[in-house]
């Protein structure tokens, strides 16, 4: 195997090649959290002859702003993306949009479509996990779409190809090699289908063919992944090496719900769903439609689901009835994973190990 000198220089090569391309320099905007992905993307891009890239968006909730949870002391830090991704378009010079919209405003209340109801309709989903993170690219797709922006830059792949997941730090080399090849089979992001759904477009580097190639053959190893850098414990380790000049390098991987903080989402559900409403309409749910609805936020999002996706239509015709469906929803489970994206049971066949 290659020293990790020898593959820092070629990652550092490759992803000057990849954000060089006439897919890259159209962007006009980045989608920026603050994290290791879209730091480096931007950072590296904007340096670029001919790069388009002019505005940077960020959505963070402010816990002012949301009563109710901060009354209930939800919000156990300040939401973290805002506070990288400052200093990077600061760095930049970029455009810098920060997006303050409540929990109320992102999952209850528009003047149009609201932004839970287009991730519903999109991702066909009730799903919290999805959803608490959905609505954050959609909200700031939608406000994209109204500055005129036409090619947004995503930092979707990383976590998947480089071990960005805690989960996939702790595995032995062989398991992650293992996860990584079926990981490329199943993952599916959010951004593509909202943006096309607004009539946008969006390009992601960690998605370019050369990187999903080089992150499951040459790269495609434990040591390349996952170890210490500037004293700590991180995946996306040789990402981290080969761009220690960005601002984020250093920064641990936050799932967006966390960075920007609708993650006080199930907690927040709990509050304004009384022990009765989920009862009935729990029960409802069940008898209606063979749905099993787990939790008070799911039932959130169900609400939306039933008026969105169901209303009007058999439900036997949506549902699998057969051995791949989900217990839980009766919808058709994607082949290769365990996971419902419908409704976010986890497993929801059998999972079989090697």
């Amino acid at each position: 195997m290659p020293s990790m000198d020898t593959e820092v220089a070629y990652v550092r090569q490759l992803f000057s090649e990849v954000l060089s391309s006439s897919e890259a320099l159209a962007c006009d905007a980045v989608l920026l959290s603050g994290g290791l992905d879209t730091s480096i993307a931007s950072e590296t891009l904007k340096q670029l002859a001919g790069s388009q890239l002019r505005k940077a968006i960020t959505v963070t909730i402010d816990p002012a702003q949301n009563e109710l949870a901060k009354s209930h002391g939800l919000f156990i830090q300040e939401p973290q993306d805002v506070v990288y991704a400052r200093k990077i378009a600061e760095r930049l010079g970029l455009d810098h949009h920060v997006l303050t919209p409540t929990l109320d405003e992102l999952f209850f209340t528009a003047s149009g479509e609201s932004t839970l109801e287009l991730c519903v309709r999109v991702r066909q989903t009730f799903d919290g996990m999805e959803l608490r993170n959905a609505v954050v690219i959609a909200h700031a797709l939608k406000y994209a779409k109204s500055i005129g922006c036409q090619r947004v830059c995503t930092g979707d792949g990383a976590d998947e190809l480089f071990a960005g997941y805690s989960f996939m730090q702790g595995m032995s080399d062989g398991d992650l090699q293992k996860y990584t090849l079926n990981m490329i089979k199943t993952m599916s992001f959010c951004a593509v289908p909202l943006a096309k759904a607004l009539g946008l477009e969006v390009w992601s580097p960690f998605l370019d063919p050369r990187v999903i190639e080089y992150a499951t053959t040459r790269g495609n190893s434990r040591e390349l992944k996952v170890g210490l850098f500037e004293g700590a414990q991180h995946g996306k380790l040789v990402l981290r090496m080969a761009f220690p000049e960005v601002v984020s390098a250093g920064r641990k991987k936050e799932p967006i719900e966390c960075g920007c903080g609708t993650t006080v989402m199930p907690a927040l559900a709990e509050l304004a769903v009384s022990d009765r409403e989920f009862e009935n309409e729990a029960k409802e749910a069940l008898d209606k439609y063979g749905i099993v609805v787990r939790d008070k936020e799911r039932l959130v999002y169900f609400r939306t689901f039933s008026r969105v996706v169901l209303l009007g239509k058999d439900p036997g015709q949506l549902q699998a009835g057969s051995s791949d469906a989900c217990p839980d929803c009766k919808f058709r489970l994607r082949d290769g994973t365990s996971f419902c994206s419908v409704c976010g049971l986890y497993p929801a066949r059998p999972i079989v190990r090697d």
